[in-house]
């Protein structure tokens, strides 16, 4: 069965997307999801409480899931998904300065109740625009979890690590998945072999 095309932002894409994005009060939840490959379903399900500030351990154990209108929280899709990841020590500021003066428990609260996550539909929607506003190519949510995987690949996180960190069943996932070098490394790899070989 062919998947849907699997899509990448590019660095400076990134960029105009992630100034974007803070220009319009959602940059610490697209910067989070860049940072650690999350799935939309975990990302919105995050509580504050799980965050511990001093480690800079994240856990990730449960997920949002739209079900008949309502907003369902559950347990991730497989027992791999169940995982505690570090943040950088940058991620970790950017975090610090945006919970101040948070009345809410969850991470990424609805303005509109904050009790209750934000919408996935709403998150969806609102990434399309940030995209077109900021000139970049239209991507799913998903894509941004490619984008994460892709660049550590590129900065060569060896596959097992990425594995447990996107949280996947097992590392043939993660190797089907990511391990295809973009044809930017590609072309550096074979500058690279020129100029070593001439």
């Amino acid at each position: 069965i062919k998947g849907k095309e699997m899509q990448v932002l590019t660095r400076e894409e990134m960029r105009r997307f992630l100034i974007q994005a803070k220009a319009e009060g959602m940059y610490e939840l697209f910067l989070l999801d860049l940072t650690t490959g999350m799935r939309r379903g975990e990302l919105l399900a995050l509580r504050w409480d799980d965050l511990d500030f001093a480690t800079g351990t994240l856990r990730i154990d449960r997920q949002i899931c739209p079900v008949g209108g309502k907003l369902i929280v559950s347990e991730p899709k497989t027992k791999a998904a169940n995982r505690t990841i570090i943040l950088p020590p940058a991620m970790l500021e950017v975090l610090a300065e945006y919970k101040k003066g948070f009345f809410s428990d969850l991470m990424f609260p609805s303005r509109i109740k904050p009790d209750q996550p934000i919408d996935p539909g709403y998150v969806r929607k609102r990434l399309q625009i940030i995209l077109k506003r900021a000139g970049c190519k239209p991507v799913r949510f998903h894509d941004l979890r490619h984008t994460f995987a892709t660049r550590c690949i590129e900065l060569g996180v060896d596959v097992k690590t990425l594995s447990e960190i996107l949280g996947h069943a097992n590392v043939s996932t993660t190797l089907n998945t990511y391990v295809h070098s973009s044809m930017e490394r590609k072309r550096e790899q074979l500058e690279k072999l020129f100029v070593e070989s001439y």
